[in-house]
C-alpha cells in the first residue's frame, strides 16, 4: 500500500486495484451540503472496454457532518476498483 498525492492505492490478492480519493465538501448550509453530497454519492462511475467490465467507483461519507465556524463541512472518499 502506498499514497501518490492523496489517492492510495492497495493491491489485494485477486489483483484488484483500489484508488482511493479524499475531499472535503463545504457548504454555508446544513442544506445545501445535503445535496452537494447526495449528488455526489448517487452517481456510479463506470468505466468499460467494449463490452467488458473494466473498472467502478462512488463517492462515500467518512465520520460525520462537522460545522467549523460558519461552514457546514462532510469529509468524503471515492473508492474505484480496476481489475
Amino acid at each position: 500500500m502506498h499514497c501518490i498525492r492523496g489517492k492510495l492505492k492497495c493491491y489485494s490478492f485477486a489483483m484488484l486495484r483500489v484508488q482511493r480519493k479524499y475531499k472535503i465538501v463545504k457548504a454555508d448550509s446544513i442544506k445545501n451540503l445535503q445535496e452537494l453530497v447526495n449528488d455526489l454519492i448517487q452517481k456510479e462511475y463506470k468505466d468499460t472496454e467494449g463490452f467488458l467490465y473494466r473498472s467502478s467507483g462512488r463517492w462515500q461519507c467518512i465520520g460525520g457532518v462537522v460545522k467549523d465556524n460558519e461552514k457546514w463541512l462532510q469529509s468524503m472518499v471515492f473508492i474505484q476498483e480496476e481489475e
